[in-house]
């Protein structure tokens, strides 16, 4: 068992977080974040508030705003898989989640206000580094027509796993190179990290 397999599922998602994650994974996501925060402010069309913070909290680095329905909304990117310094080869594959990831509670209401039948957005994209800004219009459209008029939404980039926008709501959607990455990833050889120090320890 590995030392990735060992850290709680918290951690994991948090892996940017902390020592384990390669400096250039490190570096090619706070770069995504800032381009990928600054397109998404630019295409909702209205005022928003982008985190910087790097905590474990609340502060996570997020873009988040105010509909008029007056929900909070908000849009996280963070490594779903990552290399570490154990395993420096294991693929880049981001996630997108919004109002949804990271264990933090669903969008709520910032003030009362006469109740909304329209659904709030809430699902978890997951893709490759390459394909992000690809699917920002597609994401801009979903989060401005979604709720009111779901036929207004374009097509995403590229077909998605699961292709219907209920279900991708419903289950989160994978891009057809990410689904691949991670299932190449997960069967290859990794380090026994009990067994490597074992070996170390008697040589």
């Amino acid at each position: 068992m590995n030392a990735w397999s060992l850290r709680s599922y918290a951690e994991r998602q948090y892996v940017e977080q902390n020592d384990w994650m390669t400096p250039e994974a490190i570096r090619i996501i706070s770069q995504i974040r800032h381009e990928f925060h600054a397109s998404l402010a630019e295409g909702i069309g209205v005022p928003v508030n982008i985190t910087k913070g790097t905590s474990y909290s609340s502060n996570f680095p997020k873009i988040s705003w105010t509909d008029s329905d007056q929900r909070l909304n908000y849009v996280y990117v963070y490594a779903h898989v990552a290399p570490d310094t154990l395993i420096p080869d294991r693929p880049l594959i981001l996630r997108v989640g919004v109002n949804k990831g990271l264990g933090l509670e669903p969008a709520k209401r910032v003030q009362k206000k006469q109740k909304t039948s329209q659904k709030l957005l809430q699902f978890e994209l997951t893709l490759l580094p390459d394909e992000i800004f690809d699917f920002v219009p597609w994401l801009i459209s979903l989060l401005r027509f979604y709720a009111a008029d779901p036929a207004k939404v374009i097509s995403p980039p590229c077909t998605l796993n699961p292709d219907t926008l209920d279900e991708l709501i419903l289950q989160g959607a994978w891009t057809p190179k990410a689904k691949q990455c991670f299932a190449q990833q997960a069967t290859a050889p990794t380090v026994n990290t009990i067994h490597f120090f074992d070996e170390d320890i008697r040589s």
